[in-house]
Formats: C-alpha cells, sequence, structure tokens
C-alpha cells in the first residue's frame, strides 16, 4: 500500500505543546503519535511493537529513561492554572 501524506492546519499551540509533551512521555516520534492517536480514535490497522515481560513488570533499561522528560514533570505551565 502506498503511503500518503496529509496536513493538519490550526493547531493551537496548547494542542501543539500537549502533543509533543504526550509523545515524548511515550518516546515517539509526534508523526508516529498523532498516527496512533488517530489509529486507536477512528479506526485501522495497528502495527504495535511486541509486549514484552519487562513493560508490564515495571523494569527498564537505561534507553528508557529520559531526563528531558523527568524534568518537565518539575516545570509548571502557569497557563493550564489560570482561570478560564
Amino acid at each position: 500500500m502506498k503511503n500518503i501524506q496529509i496536513t493538519v492546519r490550526n493547531v493551537d499551540p496548547l494542542l501543539k505543546r500537549r502533543i509533543t509533551k504526550l509523545a515524548k512521555l511515550k518516546s515517539m516520534s509526534i508523526n508516529d503519535f498523532v498516527l496512533s492517536t488517530l489509529q486507536d480514535k477512528v479506526g485501522g490497522v495497528i502495527q504495535r511493537e511486541t509486549i514484552n515481560w519487562q513493560s508490564y513488570s515495571g523494569l527498564m533499561g537505561k534507553a528508557g529513561i529520559n531526563q528531558s522528560v523527568l524534568n518537565d514533570f518539575e516545570t509548571i505551565d502557569e497557563t493550564m492554572w489560570k482561570d478560564q
């Protein structure tokens, strides 16, 4: 099957930051995260990696630790706490 490219316009900055943060938390590219989310919500063939016992046991190697993601938990997003 031929891959097709689409473009999504008018993404607001808050949504872009949320997508970027969630992709980083899942150690995925933004493109892979968006495709996976669309496939989960809309349906379609999903190519998932094989799940191993380490992912269920909570064990991970050093490659699984992303310091910049951990640093994000220390950051307070003031815009999220303002009254709407």
